[in-house]
């Protein structure tokens, strides 16, 4: 697993110690790739190898990785917090009738050119999201027509 690897000597450099626990949640985070899991998902993982690890030494690494910059915690509008290693430029797909999450790589370069023409603004970051239905829910039939019912 030469991903975990890596993101183990990123966190070391960072000045973390790398504890077995730690270990196992930086695994369930790759192993749970390209699903997006909250804290919870990941943590009902590492008790399966783990059963002694708590819920807040799974908050506490998440948030120590997201501080170092190797993982994105998502707001995806769904009221749980997302996590997924930080990869490659990308949106995000989420289905608002089954809620899942899906990536869309993309190239960013014409977004970075219009924002720096405003005001010689200097992007670092973009959290793109696009909300929508996918595949499985339209073929299904289990979707409404966006916005039949409003006023």
């Amino acid at each position: 697993m030469a991903e975990c690897e890596e993101l183990v000597l990123k966190f070391k450099r960072h000045g973390y110690k790398m504890t077995p626990q730690r270990r196992a949640i930086l695994e369930a985070l790759i192993l749970s790739t390209p699903e997006h899991p909250t804290a919870e998902q990941i943590h009902e993982a590492v008790l399966q190898r783990m059963p002694d690890t708590s819920l807040a030494t799974v908050y506490n690494t998440l948030r120590e990785l997201v501080a170092v910059h190797e993982v994105h915690e998502l707001d995806l509008g769904q009221g749980v917090r997302r996590y997924e290693i930080v990869q490659h430029e990308h949106a995000h797909l989420v289905c608002i009738n089954c809620q899942c999450v899906r990536d869309l790589s993309a190239d960013f370069s014409k977004l970075r050119d219009l924002l720096r023409q405003h005001n010689g603004f200097h992007p670092v970051r973009y959290d793109v999201i696009v909300y929508g239905y996918c595949d499985e829910c339209l073929e299904s039939g289990r979707v409404e027509a966006w916005g039949a019912g409003r006023g």
